[in-house]
C-alpha cells in the first residue's frame, strides 16, 4: 500500500465520524430539550454529546496509533485528544456565532469534554487488554 492508502485506511473511520459530529451538532435541532441547571446535565442530549465525542476521540486515537509508530504514549495521544477537544469547542462557538437555529451551551461543552476523556480512557483500557502497556513512565518521557 502507498502512504496515502495507509493514511486513508487508518484515519477514515475517524474522519467520517468527525464529519457526522459536525453535521449532528450544526444541524438545527429545536426539538432538543433545554438544560436549565447543572443537575440536568445528564439529560439525553448531554449523553448524546458525551457519546459522540467519546467515539470521536477513540477513533482518532485508534487511527493515530495505527498510523504513527511512536514510542511515546504522550506523543500518540496529544494530537488526537486535542483535535477532539478543539472540535467540541468549535461546534459550540459555531452554534453561538452562526444563525443555524442552535444555541451554544456550557453544559454541551462540558459533555463534549467529558466524552473526549471517556474516549481516551476507553482507548487506553482496550489497548492494555490487547497487550500493549500504555502507562506513562516518567523516566522514558
Amino acid at each position: 500500500m502507498t502512504g496515502i492508502q495507509l493514511f486513508i485506511k487508518d484515519f477514515l473511520p475517524g474522519i467520517l465520524w468527525w464529519i457526522l459530529v459536525m453535521v449532528l451538532t450544526l444541524t438545527p435541532g429545536n426539538y432538543f430539550p433545554e438544560v436549565s441547571s447543572f443537575w440536568n446535565l445528564f439529560s439525553p442530549d448531554k449523553l448524546i454529546h458525551l457519546f459522540i465525542f467519546g467515539v470521536l476521540a477513540f477513533l482518532l486515537l485508534s487511527g493515530f496509533d495505527k498510523h504513527f509508530r511512536l514510542k511515546s504514549v504522550r506523543g500518540k495521544t496529544i494530537a488526537p485528544v486535542l483535535t477532539a477537544l478543539f472540535t467540541g469547542i468549535l461546534t459550540e462557538v459555531m452554534q453561538a456565532v452562526f444563525p443555524i437555529g442552535r444555541e451554544a451551551s456550557i453544559y454541551d461543552a462540558v459533555a463534549n469534554f467529558a466524552g473526549c476523556f471517556a474516549g481516551y480512557y476507553c482507548f487506553r483500557i482496550l489497548k492494555n487488554k490487547n497487550g500493549a502497556n500504555l502507562r506513562f513512565k516518567e523516566n522514558n518521557e
